[in-house]
């Protein structure tokens, strides 16, 4: 008969059930367990007060209506979370909840399973009781006698615990990663004799699909997808190559690869995007599609010569990801309102601005689907065209062939447009051209590399367009930042020092009650942040703001008047957010222009007298413009 055992991770009294044990057939341990005892998990939430008698009633019915499992219908509801049904599940079953957050699964209990049955069934192995060889596990589904029945006949012995949906398949994700399968295929590729009969055999668009380098970096590009990076930087070192994904903003290291795999590696993603597998002095890009877990992924290369090699980064776009609309950035309020009435203008131009990977892109595109209806003429022109839209013309410009955002403006005047999207201005034809648009009854969206809203007007002028050119076309400037969001389900509480009281005391005129940070968990990577939010300064171009951009005011200011009618800066919001437990100084710091703020040493956490002034975060520090694949994040 299965048996309840003492575990090393448990919750209160439970013991954990096992199967396998004491010669029993299978079967019959699963008919008693099947049929044991238990209070009905409506009852459990009723005496632990997590749900009143109107509530379940309500689940209830909606069950006998629409069918399912009442924890599904709970969750469909959302009436409970995930982590307290997993908690009501370990009380009705009587045995222990798995904290998923900080026990890290020993990796002899991982291979045991195996990546296969791990995901078929959705348990996630902890560890292995070596007194009896035991596996325990983490499931979410504790009367699944299929499951148990596979699991067991292919482990001999196995442990149940109960672990919340969301974090066992996040920690399946973490702990069943493609590059672990990576290790076979770079140790055959350190069998090839000679590191140019690796190149050649790449040279060449006919590849072995078979071959080691190939299967090395399927992974890293498979991983990459699923760890939901938005850039994978492959780098070269003296004694080996680095490779990182870019997620949520920061970067964080995936492999370290032997040293000789960095030209092959080069070789065959150059290949893949069809450049010059010769070239390799000056820098290249390209662009070419794969399909990971049957999603279609866009992957923009960019290649450059550096001293151990060439360095490469990957971005990728998933095309599955949804869209979203404007509501769903996560402006606040008093932005939303302005922005609309210089959306909804009939012609005019809107700048989104910010650096690179900031997601302007993403505003853009909302902004899109707020003003496109069948009564307009709406046309981009984008590089490239990251997501095609239903009744809108979109552009894809070429460089190759000669085609820059300045000629398709050009053409697209000629096409009778009533809003134009151009992808982003990076010289002064196109932005003259934008301009002249603008005032000739066209309604213009364009993004633009700046620090902030003010200093885009500035940007306009040192391309050479004249003052008043600028003031007449502009009517308005988004900047914006991504800020990292706290993770909930590590969050501790810390004492913050004097000048990060301070910052958020004068730029917002409060404090949280209880300062608090990310601890980092299995969850969040042990990075302490999950997921993303926006922070947004929209900056109306008023009457005494176009006499100022005509007069060659300083930004400071024009930013002193904008501010004196009512904008809100990027700097005051996300101090809020801090105010309100959402993100950290040290991320607002990271992100957002902070004058006057010191460094702390780490060690002493004094004061080192050197100004923090974090106005725009480095090229390798952020990645480009994230499109809705990834803001789908910012407002969750």
């Amino acid at each position: 008969m299965f048996r309840r055992s003492h575990t090393k991770v448990r919750a209160g009294a439970n013991q954990s059930v096992s199967f396998g044990s004491d010669g029993s057939s299978i079967a019959a341990e699963l008919e008693a367990w099947e049929h044991a005892t238990r209070l009905p998990l409506e009852t459990v939430l009723l005496e632990t007060g997590v749900l009143t008698e109107p509530e379940i009633d309500r689940a209830l019915a909606h069950q006998a209506a629409e069918g399912g499992r009442l924890g599904d219908v709970l969750l469909d509801l959302a009436l409970i979370t995930n982590h307290q049904l997993a908690v009501a599940l370990a009380e009705q079953f009587q045995i222990p909840l798995a904290d998923l957050r900080t026990h890290t699964p020993e990796m002899d209990a991982v291979d045991r399973v195996g990546e296969e049955l791990a995901r078929k069934h959705g348990v996630m192995p902890l560890y292995i009781d070596h007194s009896d060889d035991r596996v325990y596990l983490a499931t979410a589904e504790p009367l699944d006698t299929e499951a148990i029945q596979e699991l067991t006949t292919h482990c001999q012995r196995i442990g149940l615990m109960i672990g919340s949906e969301n974090d066992i398949d996040r920690l399946i994700e973490q702990s069943y990663t493609v590059l672990r399968s990576a290790v076979d295929h770079i140790r055959a590729f350190e069998l090839v004799d000679a590191e140019e009969e690796a190149i050649e055999e790449l040279d060449t668009l006919n590849v072995d699909e078979n071959a080691p380098i190939v299967q090395v970096v399927n992974r890293i590009l498979m991983q990459g997808v699923r760890a939901r990076a938005s850039d994978i930087h492959i780098e070269p070192g003296e004694h080996d190559v680095r490779v990182r994904y870019r997620v949520d903003g920061a970067l964080t290291e995936a492999i370290r690869l032997p040293r000789r795999m960095a030209a092959p590696i080069s070789s065959r993603i150059k290949v893949m995007a069809e450049l010059n597998i010769v070239e390799r002095r000056r820098p290249q890009d390209g662009q070419f599609s794969l399909n990971v877990d049957q999603r279609p992924i866009d992957v923009r290369t960019s290649v450059v010569g550096v001293v151990h090699g060439e360095k490469i980064v990957l971005r990728l776009l998933d095309k599955t990801r949804s869209l979203i609309s404007l509501d769903q950035l996560g402006m606040p309020p008093e932005v939303v309102e302005p922005y609309l009435e210089i959306v909804k203008a009939p012609l005019g131009m809107l700048l989104c601005t910010g650096p690179t990977g900031s997601g302007k892109t993403t505003t853009l595109y909302a902004t899109l689907t707020q003003v496109a209806d069948n009564s307009k003429n709406v046309v981009t022109i984008e590089d490239p065209v990251e997501y095609q839209f239903e009744g809108i013309n979109q552009m894809p410009i070429s460089e190759a062939a000669g085609i820059s955002f300045a000629d398709g403006l050009r053409g697209i005047l000629r096409q009778d447009p009533d809003v134009i999207l151009v992808g982003e201005i990076r010289d002064v034809d196109t932005a003259r051209i934008a301009s002249q648009a603008a005032l000739t009854g066209h309604f213009v969206l364009s993004s633009l590399h700046a620090v902030d809203s003010v200093a885009a007007l500035h940007r306009f002028t040192d391309m050479g367009i004249e003052p008043f050119l600028v003031a007449s076309a502009i009517s308005g400037v988004v900047g914006q930042r991504l800020m990292r969001r706290t993770c909930d389900l590590c969050r501790e509480t810390y004492e913050p020092s004097p000048d990060h009281v301070h910052l958020v005391r004068q730029q917002c005129g409060r404090v949280p009650e209880v300062w608090t940070r990310g601890a980092g968990c299995n969850m969040c990577s042990d990075t302490g942040y999950s997921g993303r939010v926006g922070v947004y300064e929209l900056l109306q171009v008023s009457d005494r703001i176009r006499d100022l951009i005509v007069a060659k005011a300083t930004a400071k200011a024009i930013r002193d008047v904008a501010i004196e009618e009512g904008m809100s800066t990027m700097l005051s919001q996300a101090c809020g957010l801090v105010a309100d437990g959402i993100t950290t100084v040290e991320d607002v710091l990271r992100n957002v222009y902070a004058p006057g703020m010191e460094a702390e040493d780490e060690d002493t956490g004094e004061s080192t007298g050197e100004t923090l002034l974090a106005v725009m975060p480095s090229p390798d520090d952020q990645a480009d413009d994230e499109p809705t694949a990834r803001l789908h994040e910012v407002s969750a």
